[in-house]
């Protein structure tokens, strides 16, 4: 009996070296401190999606996993980007999709984590991502089209927007995360099926003040948008689809650092979207929502970014 196929997403996005600072307040204007710590990790929005789909996809670093998960990305030809695709590697995650661009620079993120609060700064350096070409995405999507392509906005705006016609050309569903946060054409929304963002960038998207999520989860909805999650950070996450809404309250759990718990949250539910799915069972957003929501509270419990993605055997049940 031929062994059953497994489910594919591929993550289009950023790699980036993460500089990070720990600090017990963030600096004014002009004002010099000494820091608690500093660490260098494996970041950008793309890559820790990436992971987090793959880690979450098996129980521990010995399983197999049960999803495949492919990168398609850019990094420049120095050791930074050669520390990123070898940590790819050793996740499972097929990086045949990522180009190693010459004579440009992996791109960089600086953190400043407050230790307090475990609220974190980011100052983003793109380098390499924004030089992904749309010819490459063609190459290497085309042939073999995922279940799911997932997608943030850290790379050029134009190369998302083509993705989405790509993906709503060959019937692809696709996963956006509009972090960070930019105004997208109308045009754009009919080719999203499952939208997941935060009250800040829920704002700046639908230009609509204030915290009604059910109205503005109905606007998405309007231009085309099938599934509509919102997190709320300590007040949980709200989600919406076409035929219900709910919301679903956020664990209780201290707070060490918040850098990556979005993405987890990203990459826990793309699995359980794809897993449902692929078996040919409906999707069951709520389901999907509250894997994530766990997943994601693991995540701000520890230190970094992809260092602190759980595999789904560390999940509570």
């Amino acid at each position: 009996m031929p062994e059953a196929k497994l489910p594919q997403i591929t993550v289009i996005g950023s790699l980036n070296k993460d500089l990070v600072t720990r600090t017990s307040r963030i600096p004014g204007a002009g004002e010099t401190l000494t820091s608690e710590s500093f660490a260098t990790g494996s970041g950008g929005k793309g890559a820790n999606q990436a992971v987090a789909c793959a880690r979450l996809g098996k129980r521990d670093v010995h399983s197999n996993g049960k999803v495949l998960v492919r990168m398609i990305g850019a990094v420049g030809d120095d050791a930074f980007g050669i520390e990123l695709i070898d940590g790819l590697h050793r996740d499972g995650i097929n990086a045949d999709g990522v180009q190693t661009l010459s004579h440009k620079k992996t791109g960089v993120s600086v953190i400043l984590v407050e230790v307090e609060t475990g609220e974190n700064r980011i100052l983003f350096s793109p380098g390499a991502n924004y030089f992904i070409q749309t010819e490459h995405i063609n190459q290497v999507l085309v042939p073999g089209p995922p279940d799911l392509i997932v997608l943030q906005l850290e790379i050029r705006l134009s190369l998302v927007l083509a993705a989405l016609k790509l993906a709503k050309d060959h019937s692809i569903d696709v996963l956006l995360n509009p972090a960070p946060a930019l105004e997208l054409p109308r045009e754009a929304y009919p080719a999203i099926t499952h939208l997941i963002m935060n009250e800040t960038e829920a704002a700046i998207l639908s230009k609509i003040p204030g915290n009604n999520w059910e109205h503005i989860a109905c606007n998405f909805h309007d231009l085309g948008v099938r599934n509509v999650i919102i997190t709320l950070g300590s007040e949980g996450v709200f989600y919406s689809t076409r035929d219900q809404t709910g919301h679903i309250a956020a664990e209780r759990v201290k707070v060490v650092d918040t850098t990556a718990a979005g993405d987890t949250f990203v990459g826990a539910y793309a699995v359980s979207i794809v897993s449902q799915t692929h078996d040919g069972n409906h999707e069951d957003i709520e389901v999907a929502v509250r894997e994530a929501n766990k997943a994601a509270a693991m995540t701000v419990q520890k230190h970094g970014a992809q260092e602190a993605i759980p595999y789904s055997g560390d999940l509570p049940p």
